[in-house]
């Protein structure tokens, strides 16, 4: 249950972004302190469903949309299956990994 609460909360954060509004500016338009914004994201607070749709109404999605987690969970699985893998590789070619990621994060 906290794994999808954090899943959740990190699609709130993500379409935030995406949206171009800071927490404090979420937490003004669905009336809330900017704290407890912060706390739906980290999922150590659950929202109720009305502050679930003051939220997709804040942010101009629909509803499903912030329960549409499973890509940030194959995302997430991708990254362990990732840094168990850099675990076997030396320092010169994590640097080089590095590098790549990088130059890839920038696009």
């Amino acid at each position: 249950m906290k794994e999808i609460i954090n899943q959740i909360g990190k699609k709130i954060k993500e379409i935030r972004k995406k949206t171009g509004l800071t927490q404090a500016e979420l937490a003004e338009k669905i009336n809330v302190d900017p704290k407890y914004v912060s706390r739906l994201e980290t999922g150590s607070s659950v929202a109720s469903i009305t502050t679930i749709i003051k939220i997709s109404q804040a942010l101009n999605v629909e509803i499903s949309d912030i329960f549409e987690i499973s890509s940030l969970q194959k995302k997430n699985k991708l990254i362990n299956l990732i840094n168990n893998k850099l675990v076997k590789i030396n320092t010169k070619e994590l640097k080089t990994i590095l590098d790549i990621v990088s130059l890839l994060a920038e696009k």
